[in-house]
């Protein structure tokens, strides 16, 4: 188990074994077939393992009535140019999957990253996000999407990691900090509460470790990422990858603004 999910008093942790022994609901009709929660996992797994990854470990989570299911996958990095780590902090690579039986959310995959000295997570986009019905054949469609999906894993991996370069590369006044902050916070990147805490962070930052090379943007990055950390046992999987993904995006952007420059 990587014990990185953000949990919610709602969730049951479990292994992917586990998940074989979950009732798939039964079929409604002659052309509709449940795809089993345990089949997408592995057959995410395989695409992963296939496409020349190592899964480093894994972490799965069912709610109470066992109708949503979402996964993270720590997996092995792409090996990149010495040229684009001169500043490399220590961050995991992570394939985060969803799905349900209810039909609450649909299947998906979203890449992200953990940074390794506070378990903080972010999901910087999506890999894939399907809507196909659950009819005669999703056994054989949902592999071959997830397969297409995982195909791009490693051009997407090195480009975290030439972001992240750059993260802690560029330097920024506390000023310009605010400035991106409260951006995202219209973007509908923070809630109120979490632009409180973003803002905090930035002007003391928790984690000694994000400061080694002064006030940059990977400071910024996970003063972010901090205010994501749900601060109780209400988590939601879904508003937290939709977050994210708007801070990954806004921080992004002003960095390889502020490079250009």
């Amino acid at each position: 188990m990587t014990h990185l999910m953000y949990n919610s008093g709602t969730d049951i942790k479990v292994e992917r074994d586990y998940l074989a022994n979950l009732q798939t609901p039964a079929p409604r009709g002659a052309r509709h077939a449940p795809y089993p929660f345990h089949s997408f996992a592995t057959d995410t797994v395989n695409a992963i393992e296939n496409a020349g990854f190592t899964i480093e470990a894994e972490d799965y989570a069912i709610t109470k009535d066992e109708q949503r299911m979402f996964g993270l996958l720590n997996i092995s990095r792409p090996v990149v140019p010495a040229t684009f780590a001169l500043h490399q902090p220590k961050w995991n690579l992570l394939v985060g999957l969803r799905g349900s039986h209810d039909q609450s959310v649909s299947r998906a995959l979203a890449i992200g990253s953990q940074v390794m000295v506070c378990s903080n997570l972010c999901f910087h986009g999506s890999l894939g996000n399907w809507k196909s019905k659950q009819t005669t054949n999703i056994a054989r469609r949902v592999p071959e999407m997830v397969a297409d999906a995982v195909a791009g894993l490693g051009n997407a991996g090195q480009r975290l990691t030439i972001d992240f370069d750059a993260f802690n590369a560029q330097q920024i006044s506390r000023d310009t900090g605010d400035d991106v902050l409260l951006d995202i916070f219209r973007a509908g990147g923070f809630s109120a509460s979490q632009l409180g805490r973003a803002i905090a962070d930035w002007d003391a930052c928790s984690v000694e470790e994000h400061t080694a090379n002064g006030r940059n943007i990977w400071w910024l990055f996970n003063s972010c990422t901090m205010a994501l950390k749900p601060t109780g046992q209400n988590a939601n999987h879904g508003d937290i990858q939709h977050r994210s993904t708007i801070v990954y995006n806004k921080i992004a952007t002003g960095a390889r603004q502020l490079l250009a420059a």
